[in-house]
């Protein structure tokens, strides 16, 4: 079992911000996935604080973000790490209108999920989940004060 302290210590992530934005907080979180059947029977998805996680399951990672500023907050991106006891979920970055690219060399490098590519042996390929590292979300707008929103990721706990 992991617990949610090594999973949140695991999580700190980056997020740069412009010298006049300083009203931008971010709060993280780490939540396991729940599934459960709905009144059709049909799966559905609910979330829970990651107190205890076992191998294979699912884990969101969050970054909540809020302007409490008086100035627009230009120019931001959010940059959150994978923790290596996780493995990302394909397709799963969600939130912030922008440029969503990732990196597989522990942030390092940055490009569209198709165009992260690695050295295996004498060629290049595109990384597998399991290899990317960081995941970078490059705002399109500015966040204007009193403006807040989420971002997030899921994962697989190995």
């Amino acid at each position: 079992m992991l617990r949610a302290t090594a999973f949140a210590l695991a999580m700190l992530g980056v997020f740069t911000i412009p010298a006049h934005a300083t009203g931008l907080k971010a709060t993280q979180t780490v939540e396991v996935a729940i599934v459960s059947n709905d009144a059709n029977g049909e799966d559905a998805l609910t979330f829970a604080p990651a107190t205890d996680v076992e191998p294979g399951q699912q884990v969101r990672y969050s970054l909540s973000y809020a302007n409490e500023g008086s100035e627009p907050a230009d120019s931001v991106s959010l940059v959150m790490p994978i923790p290596s006891e996780v493995t990302y979920l394909e397709s799963s970055a969600a939130g912030a209108l922008g440029t969503l690219t990732f990196s597989a060399d522990n942030g390092q490098t940055y490009a569209t999920r198709q165009a992260v590519m690695i050295a295996d042996g004498d060629r290049r390929r595109v990384a597998n989940a399991s290899e990317i590292t960081h995941i970078k979300w490059a705002f399109s707008a500015p966040i204007a004060p009193a403006d807040s929103g989420a971002i997030s990721y899921m994962a697989v706990l190995k």
